[in-house]
């Protein structure tokens, strides 16, 4: 049989792998590595449209450097959402973010399929968040979905992957959002010369930024999200108009081989057994990147590794459960 090996990224200081992601974007800020070239100056605002592991890393790095971390939410997440909760603890400010409706018609909004609404929200927070930082002095948006030091950052799991396993990785892979971990990792063993087979994680009938044609897709049955595209568009969000995403990125490089969608019943199923079999108190994420990493393996020749990521700790979600949903 192939061996599964995971990578515990939730014992990082805040409890994900998005530390990595966070002091990686925050300290190219500093030397004024930002898409306009702002530069993020001693006690300046740190800021992104964000209600899960983004959030509560960027607060832990923001105060751990002295800086004032700004996070934009949708209404609904204010109140109840742990991880607000614990972004609020490290001394970050939440703020409601704008509704789609106020860069869209009323009848255009109306016209929207449900699946063009929910995009149409996470675009309304970005689009706030550009307006804020063209607004403020002081403050730096580091736009994790567009941001290369997401990936950079991420690079040097790879490179502790590469080094525990000797170099011997056959496949790896993880679930694709940002796509920032999914491709830092990939180029790093690339850089150290493993190419291994590569597969990608995204919820069943997709997330934001990806879209897959089938449930287990190959080269040319996934792409960039074209509902996104139309939504930046009509929400005239300059800033992702102009520049190259990370999605858009890795695609261009060629990654992944293969993109398995999963659904969040699969994904809660599999994150149980890793809490209640392995002790391993991950999140529904986690769950799906495993169960990926087991179906390569059932493929994979006897002594073969296949290596994922558990991204997080389950305690940002108790207040979903047993429900939890597999979101990226």
């Amino acid at each position: 049989k192939a061996n599964v090996f995971v990578k515990l990224e939730f014992l990082n200081p805040s409890g994900s792998y998005k530390d990595r992601m966070a002091l990686s974007m925050v300290e190219a800020a500093e030397k004024g590595q930002t898409w306009n070239g702002k530069k993020l100056m001693p006690g300046g605002i740190v800021a992104d449209a964000s209600s899960g592991n983004t959030a509560i890393s960027l607060a832990f790095v923001c105060a751990m450097k002295g800086y004032n971390a700004f996070l934009c939410v949708y209404k609904s997440m204010v109140s109840h959402n742990p991880a607000l909760k614990m972004a609020a603890t490290y001394g970050a400010e939440i703020c409601e973010c704008r509704q789609p409706t106020d860069f869209l018609s009323n009848e255009l909004w109306e016209n929207l399929s449900e699946r063009e609404k929910e995009v149409a929200w996470v675009i309304a927070g970005k689009k706030h968040m550009s307006e804020l930082e063209k607004n403020i002095q002081n403050f730096v948006w580091v736009d994790q979905i567009y941001n290369k030091f997401n990936y950079i950052g991420q690079m040097k799991m790879g490179y502790e992957i590469y080094e525990q396993l000797d170099g011997k990785i056959d496949a790896w892979g993880c679930s694709i959002s940002s796509a920032g971990t999914f491709l830092g990792v990939t180029l790093a063993l690339k850089e150290k010369g493993v190419e291994p087979l590569t597969f990608g994680v995204i919820p069943t009938g997709g997330g934001v930024y990806l879209h897959a044609r089938k449930l287990v897709a190959r080269k040319g049955e996934f792409w960039e999200s074209k509902i996104k595209r139309r939504l930046i568009d009509l929400m005239e969000l300059e800033k992702w108009r102009k520049e190259k995403s990370i999605v858009k990125e890795m695609l261009e490089r060629g990654y992944p081989d293969v993109i398995f969608q999963v659904s969040s019943e699969e994904a809660r199923y599999m994150a149980n057994r890793l809490c209640k079999e392995e002790g391993i108190f991950c999140g529904i994420s986690s769950g799906a990147n495993v169960l990926a990493a087991l179906r390569i393996a059932r493929k994979m020749k006897a002594g073969q590794n296949v290596v994922t990521v558990i991204v997080d700790r389950r305690d940002r979600y108790l207040n979903e459960y047993p429900n939890e949903k597999f979101i990226v």
